[in-house]
């Protein structure tokens, strides 16, 4: 019986305007014990496109679409959006973001999957599935050496406007084409999965002759991840573009893992961070809860000034007292 696998995950991100880290449109979660991870990149041009990401790759992850049915995969997707929508309050929307809304959120979508391979003979050897829309990038590499790249294969595709999922139902959606992949995975194989600007940069290696140094992206603390992408975007090596590079470890069910990093315990990236109506209920209820506490203190510091009057009215007269006696 062959293994079944599963893999290690480390994440390093960084958002395309770097002191505003809460704008990154870039989305990433992952359930290791299941060997499912995904990645999407918010298009900028829509409008609360971190959100349409973050609600993809989440559905991904727990509800994956059937794309072999496509009246399921419809009924997946108006969810998705319906989902979407509900989380925009519109009341408290800008004028110009209004427009905006008629034609919604854009993002790529890619997800793989580990399987067990029956038919394989070989121990720590499995399935690698992949599904993709758009230019997010996957790369199959095993000990230093590229297998492949999905579903882009060259740099130059990357400067054409990739095709994405809408949040809107734009009746463009007979237009969408999942690219997907199947092929043979070990244990010790390392999963790239990243988003488009590191997707060209690493292209642009490859094609002249260079090797990106994955593993050495490993053991790589956040702050150095910073320092080479800002260093890359100065020498114009790397788009200024949100970057997110997603290092997957496989390993055979049974093998000792290594602690996630970069991402939740569970492998999920935290939600995503957009002005939806959740978030200003949130923010209501701080604040409610801010004023009340500001109340009560307000009120104590009263009392304990009361308190502290009284006590030192008492005290005056203990000592009135005790003069008059000693005299």
């Amino acid at each position: 019986m062959t293994d079944s696998l599963r893999f290690q995950s480390r994440v390093l991100r960084l958002a395309k305007d770097v002191e505003h880290p809460e704008q990154d449109e870039d989305a990433f979660r992952a359930d290791p014990g299941r060997g499912v991870a995904v990645i999407a990149d918010g298009v900028a041009s829509g409008i609360f496109s971190r959100l349409w990401a973050g609600i993809l790759t989440e559905a991904v992850l727990f509800d994956m679409p059937n794309l072999d049915d496509p009246e399921a995969f419809a009924r997946w997707l108006t969810l998705r959006r319906e989902a979407w929508a509900a989380e925009i309050n519109v009341s408290r929307l800008a004028w110009h973001q209004k427009p905006k809304l008629r034609s919604g959120a854009f993002s790529t979508l890619l997800w793989v999957c580990l399987l067990p391979d029956a038919g394989s003979g070989e121990p720590g050897a499995g399935r690698l599935r992949a599904f993709a829309v758009g230019d997010s990038c996957l790369f199959h590499v095993r000990q230093g050496e590229l297998l492949r790249s999905f579903p882009v294969q060259r740099a130059a595709e990357l400067e054409a406007d990739p095709l994405v999922i809408g949040s809107v139902d734009l009746n463009r959606d007979q237009l969408l084409k999942f690219h997907s992949l199947d092929e043979s995975c070990r244990s010790g194989d390392l999963l790239v999965l990243c988003t488009d600007a590191v997707a060209a940069w690493a292209l642009g290696l490859y094609e002249s002759g260079q090797t990106p140094a994955w593993q050495a992206y490993w053991d790589m603390t956040d702050e150095a991840w910073r320092e080479e992408v800002t260093g890359l975007r100065e020498q114009q090596q790397m788009r200024v573009d949100d970057a997110t590079l997603a290092l997957l470890r496989v390993s055979a069910h049974g093998a000792a893992a290594e602690p996630l990093r970069g991402v939740e315990a569970d492998g999920a990236q935290p939600p995503p961070l957009p002005s939806t109506a959740g978030e200003q209920a949130w923010e209501e209820k701080f604040r409610s809860l801010s004023e009340q506490v500001a109340g009560g203190l307000r009120q104590g510091l009263r009392k304990l000034k009361d308190l502290s009057g009284s006590a030192g009215s008492a005290i005056r007269k203990y000592c009135e007292k005790f003069r008059s006696q000693d005299k």
